[in-house]
């Protein structure tokens, strides 16, 4: 016959150890539930952002036509290509970063495009690199924002703002491209050409650069055929709608950096 007392302490034991096995499971699915929570951010990361979305297509890209343009970007996304807005930026008379034109905040814009998982090309112009690239961290678009500075001081400014924001760096020779390139280090940049620069810049810029940006060419020349010879990401239009629905014509190519 066993002693009571003896009896007791294992059952006390015996409560102990289950408790700490329960301790136990609730720790793992709470583990188990913040890693599937942080896959799908990443996952969300490498889908949504530039170099992602670049891999699945030409991004075009609507030029500085107002923030209606978001929505209408949004627009272009749902018909099967990435859609982005090119916005100038200034500094408000109450501190706050503006979008121009119109009264918009940068937050606002930021939040609207975080939403309809819009990428934004913003003009920085007078607006500090640092305060765009603090709103920009904030909304966690930092991967779906191309900086673009208006001179070299200013693109010197933008790459120290943010490690992770991607610079356009404009290139109009072989030298520009090496100064670009050295500018640059490890900061993620695209390379900013003319339209009317030679397809053998373009090849060169594609070697080092993330990404190439250029705008949409004279009317001497079809859009689609400039792209099938020419290694370009992103393209810049007044009319994003007539070039998405013109590029998704049977028959028309285009070509992109992997």
């Amino acid at each position: 016959m066993s002693h009571p007392e003896k009896g007791a302490d294992i059952s006390v034991c015996c409560g102990a150890t289950t408790s700490l096995r329960c301790l136990k499971k609730i720790a793992f699915a709470a583990t188990l539930c913040a890693a599937s929570v942080a896959v799908l951010a990443i996952h969300h990361t490498k889908t949504s952002g530039i170099m992602a979305r670049i891999h699945h297509g030409l991004i075009v890209c609507a030029s500085n036509t107002g923030t209606q343009s978001v929505a209408q970007a949004a627009t272009i996304s749902s018909m099967g290509r990435p859609g982005m807005v090119r916005l100038s930026l200034t500094s408000g008379a109450d501190g706050q970063v503006a979008v121009e034109p119109g009264s918009s905040t940068l937050a606002t814009i930021l939040d609207t495009a975080s939403h309809s998982n819009t990428l934004l090309m913003l003009d920085l112009h007078g607006a500090d690199p640092k305060e765009v690239a603090h709103e920009v961290s904030k909304a966690h678009m930092r991967d779906r924002v191309i900086f673009v500075p208006a001179d070299y001081k200013s693109t010197a400014a933008a790459l120290k703002a943010d490690s992770k924001v991607m610079v356009a760096i404009p290139i109009n020779s072989e030298r520009d491209a090496y100064n670009a390139h050295r500018m640059a280090g490890r900061h993620p940049y695209a390379a900013y050409l003319s339209p009317t620069a030679a397809p053998s810049l373009f090849s060169l810029v594609h070697r080092d650069a993330e990404a190439i940006i250029t705008d949409t060419p004279s009317a001497k020349i079809s859009t689609a055929d400039f792209l099938a010879n020419r290694p370009v990401d992103i393209v810049i239009t007044h009319q994003p709608y007539q070039l998405t629905t013109s590029l998704t014509v049977p028959g028309s190519s285009t070509t992109h950096s992997e």
